[in-house]
Order: C-alpha cells, then sequence, then structure tokens
C-alpha cells in the first residue's frame, strides 16, 4: 500500500464523491441534506453515466419479505445474506424517493409494471415493479446522449438538477487517480487530476466510489470475462478505475466474471457498441416482429434471438466454448435478414455518448455502402463474404447457413421454435438480396468489483471495513447471479441513499 503525505491540500469537503452517475449524484444528494459538506467530482466531460442509455427502468419492490425471498433465490448463494434484507427495504423506498426529489423540477414519477427479467422461477417475483421518469417539463434530452431511450436521460436529468438545486461543487474533466490513507489505513482524501495539474482533495468523513464499472478496460476484461472480445456501449471513462483504487487500499473483489449484456455491433468508426432492436419481447411486444436470426461462425443458430426478457440468455449462450471447435464459435456471430427485413427501418439502434453523432439509416441503405451490413444476392454469396472477414476466419459454411435458413423457414410456418422464441417475432427470411451484420457480446454493465458490507463500507478480504471509504453502483454491485431488470438503477439510488447518509455521520478525521 502507497501512501502520499500531502503537506497542504488544494481542495476539502466532508464527503468526496468520484463519479457523477445516478449512484454517485443520490450519494452526494443525500449527504448534502445530512448535512455533509459534499464535492463531486466526473473523469468525463458529461454528467449522468450509464443512465444516459438506459431504459431508465427503476426497480422497485411492494413487500419487504417477498423480496428477501426473491433477492435470495436469485443470489444463488453468491450474495452475503446480511446484503439482502436492507437491500429490500431500500428497494421499498425507491418510488418515494423518486417522487421526492421530482419536487424539484416538477418531474413525472410512473409506475412501468413488472421488471423486465423479474420473472426467474423463484418466489417473490411478484412484488418487484419498476417507476420511471416519463416526462420532465421543457426537457427534450442531452445534446451529448444520442439514441437510446428517453427514460434514462430523463432520470439522469432528474439527479443532475437536483444537485444543482443544492448548489453542490462539481467538477467534471476530474478524474481521481488515487485515495490518500493516513498511518492507520483510513482514507482521508483523493488525488485528482484537473488541466493538467494534480489536485490533492481532502476528505474529512468519507470517500464514496461511484466511477462505474471496467466495460471500457481491455485488460481486466481479459482477465476476468470469458467469452473475447468483449465490447461496450458504455461511457468511455468505465475503465475499472474504482477498482484499482480500492484493491490499492486492501479491498477484496467479488464476482468479477458477473456481467449485464446483450448483442450489438462494432465498428471501427466509433469506440463503443450499436445496438439491435428491441430483443425483449413481453406483453403487447410478444407479437411485435423482429426481422432477423442469429447464427455463429459456422451459419449455425444457437439460441432465441428474442427473450422474454431474461439477460442471461443473450451473453451465456454467446459465450460458451465448444472443445471441438477453435476460439469462440459464437464471438463473432452474424445477424442474418432479408431484403424486404432491409427496407423495414433500421435494423440498429444508435446508443453513443459524447460528441460524435451517427443517423442510422431508414432503409439500412447507408450502412450496405459503409460496408457495416454484408450483402450477397444468394445466401452462398453472402457465406462467402462472412467468410472472407477477419472475424470468422474463414469458419463459415454455405450449405449449412442455407440449411439453417431453410430451417428456420420451416419454423416460421409451424410457430414452434426448439429454442423457445415467441411465434409472434418471429418471420421468414427468404426474399434476395440476403444481408449480415457481425454481432458481438455488448456489454452494458459490469457487475464485480469492491466487496462492500449493507452500509457500503468497502471491505477487506478479512471482511473488515476500510475507514471511511465508500463504494456504490455497478462498483461492486449487488447483483452476482442472475440480473434482474430495473436492476443496476434500482441499485444505485438504494446504494447512493445508504452511503451518502452513512458517510454523512463519520465522525471526521483530523
Amino acid at each position: 500500500m502507497v501512501r502520499y503525505k500531502i503537506s497542504q491540500w488544494t481542495r476539502e469537503a466532508d464527503v468526496v464523491v468520484v463519479g457523477y452517475g445516478v449512484s454517485g449524484a443520490v450519494a452526494a444528494i443525500t449527504a448534502h441534506d445530512a448535512g455533509a459538506g459534499v464535492l463531486l467530482c466526473e473523469k468525463g466531460s458529461y454528467p449522468g453515466g450509464l443512465a444516459l442509455i438506459s431504459g431508465g427502468n427503476v426497480m422497485c419492490l411492494r413487500d419487504v419479505e417477498l423480496g428477501v425471498a426473491y433477492l435470495s433465490g436469485t443470489s444463488g448463494g453468491r450474495v452475503d445474506p446480511s446484503l439482502i434484507r436492507p437491500f429490500a427495504e431500500a428497494l421499498c423506498e425507491n418510488e418515494a424517493y423518486l417522487k421526492e426529489l421530482a419536487r424539484v423540477n416538477k418531474a413525472t414519477v410512473r409506475a412501468a409494471g413488472h421488471l423486465l427479467g423479474g420473472r426467474y422461477p423463484f418466489p417473490g417475483w411478484e412484488a418487484f415493479y419498476s417507476v420511471r421518469v416519463s416526462d420532465i417539463p421543457g426537457f427534450q434530452g442531452f445534446p451529448w446522449a444520442m439514441g437510446g431511450w428517453p427514460q434514462g436521460p430523463k432520470l439522469a436529468k432528474l439527479v443532475i438538477e437536483n444537485v444543482e438545486a443544492r448548489g453542490i461543487p462539481t467538477l467534471l474533466h476530474t478524474p481521481v487517480r488515487r485515495l490518500v490513507t493516513n498511518e492507520g489505513g483510513a482514507v482521508i482524501g483523493v488525488l485528482a487530476e484537473r488541466d493538467g495539474q494534480e489536485m490533492s482533495i481532502r476528505a474529512r468523513k468519507a470517500v464514496i466510489l461511484a466511477c462505474g464499472g471496467f466495460e471500457q478496460n481491455d485488460w481486466l476484461k481479459m482477465q476476468y470475462l470469458q467469452g473475447l472480445p468483449v465490447y461496450s456501449c458504455a461511457p468511455l471513462t468505465h475503465t475499472g478505475d474504482g477498482i484499482f483504487m480500492a484493491q490499492s487500499v486492501g479491498a477484496a473483489l467479488g464476482h468479477m466474471w458477473f456481467i449485464h449484456a446483450n448483442y450489438g455491433f462494432k465498428f471501427p468508426e466509433y469506440p463503443t457498441t450499436f445496438s439491435t432492436l428491441s430483443t425483449v419481447a413481453t406483453g403487447a411486444n410478444l407479437k411485435v416482429s423482429r426481422p432477423f436470426i442469429l447464427v455463429d461462425k459456422f451459419g449455425r443458430r444457437y439460441m432465441s434471438e428474442v427473450s422474454l426478457g431474461i439477460p442471461e440468455t443473450y451473453w451465456g449462450p454467446m459465450e460458451l466454448l465448444d472443445p471441438t471447435l477453435p476460439g469462440y464459435p459464437r464471438l463473432p456471430s452474424y445477424l442474418i435478414f432479408d431484403e424486404k427485413m432491409r427496407l423495414r427501418g433500421p435494423i440498429a439502434k444508435v446508443l453513443l455518448i459524447g460528441e460524435d453523432r451517427y443517423e442510422w439509416s431508414e432503409d439500412n441503405s447507408r450502412e450496405v455502402e459503409r460496408g457495416w451490413i454484408m450483402k450477397g444476392d444468394s445466401l452462398r454469396e453472402l457465406a462467402g463474404k462472412i467468410r472472407e472477414t477477419p472475424g470468422n476466419g474463414g469458419h463459415m459454411e454455405a450449405d449449412v447457413l442455407e440449411a439453417t435458413l431453410a430451417q428456420w423457414n420451416e419454423i416460421v410456418k409451424a410457430a414452434k421454435d426448439p429454442f423457445g422464441r415467441p411465434s409472434g417475432t418471429m418471420v421468414p427470411i427468404q426474399t434476395p438480396p440476403f444481408y449480415a451484420i457481425e454481432t458481438c457480446l455488448s456489454l452494458m454493465n459490469t457487475q464485480g468489483g469492491p466487496l462492500h458490507n449493507a452500509l457500503q463500507q468497502v471491505l477487506t478480504p478479512y471482511n473488515e471495513p476500510i475507514p471511511h471509504l465508500y463504494a456504490v453502483g455497478e462498483l461492486g454491485s449487488f447483483f452476482s447471479h442472475l440480473y434482474i431488470g430495473g436492476g443496476n438503477l434500482g441499485e444505485c439510488l438504494t446504494s447512493g441513499r445508504i452511503a451518502g447518509k452513512a458517510g454523512a455521520q463519520e465522525t471526521p478525521l483530523d
């Protein structure tokens, strides 16, 4: 452990929050309302974090006991039991908390029904539901967040305006590089960088790490994730900084392998992934057709392209190894569709944070011209083009792809898919020319990070709290076995409130 001797601090605050996403904003708001002086530091140019490209669904709960039962089941024994009840209790307060925040800007908070992915076969699922910020008067979105769904930016806007209404000092473009500890091992501040100069910021009471996961750190992904390569739609600032800082002062790590991911597209011109069309089918969406299938490097279909809302049905099958085949046979995969479907509308959804803008063409023609979408007058020609791409490595078999499409069209006629795809989402693929997009595993969240207790205090391998250090949000998430839709945003609110209150109540350090 490296300790830094600070002769004179650049700035001071009672509570220093590292990261200005939803969890960091809520921690700052809560600490401020508890009487602490707060400073927010954000590495990037924009506040909001992953909420900017999320669906904005916030997990809530109606009954603590049912919540404990369900969370215990979905945790698979990987979560310390002491964390489950406090999490359930805090989830029961999420809706009321959002509505209290909404008083600042007259936002409308509405229930959004059952959770997507909230129906694993464990008792208690019926007590969970989602809420979302459905309207903020005069708000049309952020210029730095493109695509996605409107409710995510609205949630970000709500917490940002609450930070601003309280006058909480905020430093953008200010990455925090190191934690500073005293001789007893207590965290007493941070070292940050601003305008090329080092800053030392004293934290009289607590440092709260809210700086996201490691979606954009290739080394950490290589060490902890199985399926490779793995790309992400997350902000480029999510490089695991909080993990390294916590480790440097003795933190234990947990469930670093567990992720929340879909499948999407990665193009060299853009640093983050684009998303597929909606791949979740619930309620009325059970009859919304999805004009594509997904095949592996050899041209074989291997999973339902449309899920009933359970995220693991996407990334789990994509990252599996087959001992009889080279490498990862499903990374990359290929989304296959035909001319009729090309003309129906965009095959992708743009999710971008930052200055870069991209408008996907309505008929996908621009993307064909750019080479992002491969085209073949026949399936055999298309298979040949796929075979020549570096990602395929010469594995695509034309006979296999033709047989897969013939089988698919028979499945559509029978309205019964062996992989369980809802029949209303299935469409025949038979009108040439045919098209393919190279498809990757696309991270939304990594869930692993420093372990923490029920107060969000970061723990050592000996289960001892590191004094005055907290972690919130996806930086050591509660979710470590099965992910529940809306869970990360729900946890942003619960963990931010818990850590903000606890940090504000710490005894000031000399």
